[in-house]
């Protein structure tokens, strides 16, 4: 289901329509990205929105799953924050299912991170597993992997 955007403007091209999931107090917004940086990157990009959090950019998290600089932003535009970290692939592996992992396994620490404390306290895992069987499926069908 695509709705109106939830996050600030981004670099590249978006390969088709953003996927909303929502899950109790944040949504997951789903996305194919290209033509990226200078170095044309590409991948998959999921956006972790707080529902409640005020305007229109209510991105918290942004994980660019990309084929050449995969990273994650800390963001929180209330405080004009958005801090990019690359991801090590030696350390952590591939970056969907490190992605998925934290999503998982962190999602509440990293909204700490994000300084977003009311929407991390609202969080209910219970919703946010039922949301990754659809994200999985979601980004199996954008590369054909399996991340089960």
């Amino acid at each position: 289901m695509a709705t109106q955007e939830m996050h600030a403007q981004m670099g590249g091209a978006v390969a088709g329509s953003e996927e909303l999931i929502p899950a109790g107090a944040v949504t997951f917004g789903l996305m194919y990205r290209t033509g990226v940086g200078e170095k044309n990157d590409e991948g998959i990009c999921i956006h972790v929105y707080g529902n409640d959090i005020p305007g229109n950019d209510k991105e918290l998290l942004r994980l660019d799953c990309f084929k050449y600089d995969p990273h994650y932003h800390y963001r929180n535009a209330t405080i004009k924050k958005n801090d990019r970290i690359f991801l090590d692939y030696t350390a952590e592996g591939g970056p969907i299912p490190w992605a998925l992992d934290k999503i998982k396994n962190r999602l509440p620490v990293m909204l700490l991170r994000c300084e977003a404390p009311e929407v991390a306290r609202k969080l209910d895992q219970r919703d946010v597993d039922a949301a990754l069987p659809k994200i999985v499926a979601w980004a199996e069908s954008k590369t054909r992997e399996s991340y089960q």
